[in-house]
């Protein structure tokens, strides 16, 4: 897509020598004063205005301002004859951002143009992508398993087109890495990723937040307000939740993508747009809520290259690994030291359906290992919510008392925790609490291999010079 310039000009011969000199390589738009160029100005975005000092309605100066003031963004080379070079000096102070004399010299004027250009795209990759500086491993794509073979291997030819692609997937499945990965691979890759929570936003937002506005006050200036199409413009768009945009925005959002082009809320200000479009929605988004559908258009164009993000509970065999990418993520997080999980407890979780997905996975290990009391998690830390849903999804008698037990052991295990945390380690007020004898007490604390909990309460109260009369 060629950069569009705006020259501004009224000697019919300049502007015939910067025609033959730059339309091969840029798009370019002519205008002869002040009043033509305003008026461009109000439909269209460009990308570089080449700007003469003298024109015949008034200043370039004057002109220079008025651009600046609409949009402190807009870049502005001023071109000059050797005999108002001061002029242009002075264009630097408005916000010029350099000039150029003539008769100029072609590769001159392509060296400017290049330098205004660059600067401008990597003010908008600062923009746009401060946020990718330091952004984790892909979660939903560790691991072996078929499931995720087969997966990467759609997301690698996805990214070799530009077709529009519907990611479905239950919640926790990691939709939004997916498509950050097609990004990722494409040849769009250093260009901007830009996301829409369509779930998020309330419905006077959504044209504002996508399609921007003209005119926004802010501290009493006014400046253009840039919407998420713009600002993905030649990256990737990413419709998260694509099922809840009202139906009148999808309507619009279908012309723009197939005219390749938009304005802004508030001015007919024909924006080119060359956009990848990626979507995503729950795998029982069409039939979740009628209020929550995609138009049979809508879904048609979305559908170009449809894609489905595998449960975690198809793709069992990579548990271990995610288990082991939590575990290191949450000691860093928390600044601790819990070296890994028994073998029973890996296969419990590794046999777990896991309804909440990746996020559940991910919940669990944290709330495992911040209440760790000894350097290997066994079944006995396994979350108490976790044994309970076991208990609904065992398919067996067995299996199902054995969920039993691990449910009543943990929660004796929570429960006796905090009694103990309340009494300061005081076995005698404990056992007094529980209603039990305070040598059932010990031997409770052995058999849920609670020992270890009871010595760093014990060593809390001691640090803090507290004594201990029955321990």
């Amino acid at each position: 897509m060629k950069p569009d310039l705006l020259i501004v000009d009224d000697d019919e011969s300049v502007r015939e020598s910067f025609r033959l000199a730059l339309q091969e390589d840029y798009e370019l738009t002519f205008g002869e004063d002040i009043k033509s160029t305003l008026a461009l100005l109000k439909t269209q975005v460009f990308d570089l205005i080449l700007l003469d000092i003298m024109l015949p309605d008034g200043s370039g100066l004057d002109l220079l301002r008025q651009i600046k003031r609409r949009d402190e963004t807009n870049e502005v080379i001023m071109v000059t004859a050797l005999q108002s070079v001061d002029t242009a000096l002075e264009a630097l102070k408005w916000g010029a951002y350099d000039y150029i004399t003539k008769p100029f010299k072609i590769e001159e004027l392509y060296e400017i143009i290049k330098r205004v250009l660059n600067k401008r795209a990597l003010e908008r990759e600062n923009q746009f992508l401060r946020e990718e500086v330091y952004r984790p491993q892909a979660v939903s794509l560790i691991g072996n398993s078929k499931p995720l073979q087969e997966m990467l291997k759609k997301i690698e030819y996805a990214s070799k087109t530009d077709m529009p692609i519907l990611i479905k997937g239950e919640i926790g499945t990691g939709r939004q890495e997916i498509a950050r990965e097609i990004h990722r691979l494409s040849g769009r890759q250093k260009k901007p990723f830009v996301t829409v929570h369509c779930g998020f936003l309330s419905k006077d937002r959504f044209e504002s937040e996508l399609f921007g506005l003209e005119r926004q006050e802010v501290k009493g200036k006014t400046f253009p307000k840039i919407g998420k199409l713009e600002f993905a413009n030649e990256g990737t768009l990413l419709l998260e939740q694509a099922d809840r945009l009202p139906e009148e925005i999808q309507e619009k959002l279908l012309r723009v993508f197939h005219e390749r082009k938009m304005t802004r809320m508030d001015q007919p200000i024909t924006i080119p747009l060359d956009l990848r479009v990626i979507a995503s929605m729950n795998m029982e988004g069409e039939f979740r809520n009628k209020e929550h559908t995609l138009l049979p258009e809508f879904l048609q164009f979305l559908s170009g290259f449809p894609l489905v993000a595998s449960p975690l509970r198809d793709r069992p065999e990579d548990i271990p690994e995610l288990i082991e990418y939590f575990l290191k993520k949450v000691n860093q997080k928390a600044k601790l030291k819990v070296k890994s999980l028994s073998k029973e407890a890996i296969q419990f979780l590794t046999a777990y359906v896991w309804p909440g997905n990746l996020q559940e996975l991910e919940n669990s290990i944290e709330m495992m290992v911040l209440f760790a009391s000894r350097d290997t998690l066994t079944l006995e830390d396994i979350p108490l919510d976790i044994l309970v849903k076991q208990i609904d999804l065992a398919k067996t008698k067995e299996e199902a008392k054995l969920s039993l037990k691990r449910v009543r052991n943990q929660f004796e295990r929570h429960y006796i925790r905090k009694v103990l945390e309340r009494t300061r380690g005081n076995q005698t007020r404990t056992a007094a609490t529980l209603g039990l004898h305070r040598n059932t007490l010990i031997w409770k604390l052995k058999e849920l291999d609670m020992e270890e909990d009871y010595k760093k309460i014990v060593k809390k109260r001691r640090e803090r010079g507290l004594g201990f009369r029955n321990i």
